[in-house]
């Protein structure tokens, strides 16, 4: 191995966690969920391996744009971020949260600019991910960094750094561009439903990659550009529909296209044929 591909990047304050991003076994040459995320929405915390993934995904076929569609997801979930806290939301647990957005507002800003006493707890497997969020929220007592895969409910919740979140109030549960990750064989709807059995009510925001609107030819090199970084399972939107969202009360719009959720001034964007559908949906017991 070459040194360029042994070299990732030193993290500022991750001393103080006894965590590393350069350690054994995380090497660049290795493309990650989250720096392919990162890469597709202009971000720089990305390596050559990951922006070869998204060329790859970028040469689907015609009128596919994974860059545009991940973008309009981002935004939709800061949309919806700011939606939802003004419904009163105070607690946030996001699921899979990723690096840092480039250009664009955290959770923590979005919501603290409606609440003051603000609660975070993000939660990510991949190392890069948790030591760059800790060492940002260092100042920071109302939130969480949980090193842990999110499919394991039991381990988020019980994590010390999870416990900021009080289990008695609303909360809201944010799961973007995450599931589709998850194969039926782990019961991913069921997954987000025991997060949500776990707070008394509050609002999932939720967003998944969708694929019905694909050909068959273009959904197997989908799925072969993104296999260097691991299994997609991208849906069709009734699916989607049916396994996440069946029972819950949907906000206006309901489950549609990222970019004309709420969209604000000006038409929605289009973002092709390889899109994700979104929804914040409302959880649990009236207030």
């Amino acid at each position: 191995m070459s040194a360029a591909e042994e070299v990732s990047p030193r993290i500022p304050g991750s001393g103080r966690y006894g965590l590393s991003a350069t350690g054994p076994g995380y090497h660049a040459a290795q493309p990650s969920i989250a720096r392919v995320w990162n890469a597709a929405t202009g971000g720089k915390d990305n390596f050559e391996s990951d922006r070869t993934v998204l060329d790859h995904m970028e040469q689907t076929g015609d009128d596919i744009h994974i860059g545009k569609a991940a973008k309009a997801s981002l935004e939709f979930a800061a949309r919806a971020t700011a939606a939802v806290a003004e419904l009163g939301i105070t607690q946030w647990l996001n699921l899979g949260c990723g690096l840092p957005p480039e250009g664009y507002e955290t959770i923590l800003q979005t919501v603290g600019r409606h609440h003051s006493d603000a609660r975070v707890v993000y939660v990510d497997y991949d190392p890069m991910v948790t030591v760059h969020g800790r060492a940002l929220l260092d100042v920071e007592p109302h939130t969480g960094v949980v090193e842990a895969d999110a499919r394991d409910v039991d381990a988020v919740l019980r994590h010390r750094e999870a416990t900021v979140l009080d289990r008695g109030k609303p909360v809201a549960i944010l799961a973007a561009a995450l599931c589709h990750f998850w194969p039926d064989s782990d019961e991913p709807g069921a997954i987000l439903r025991r997060y949500m059995a776990r707070f008394p009510s509050g609002y999932l925001i939720f967003s998944h990659a969708r694929d019905d609107l694909l050909t068959s030819e273009e959904r197997a090199r989908l799925v072969a550009g993104y296999k260097p970084t691991g299994d997609i399972y991208a849906r069709p939107i009734d699916v989607v529909r049916e396994m996440f969202l069946d029972g819950l009360e949907l906000l206006e719009p309901g489950l549609v296209e990222a970019s004309t959720w709420r969209p604000g001034q000006g038409p929605a964007e289009d973002v092709g044929r390889a899109h994700f559908v979104v929804a914040v949906a409302r959880f649990g017991r009236s207030s």
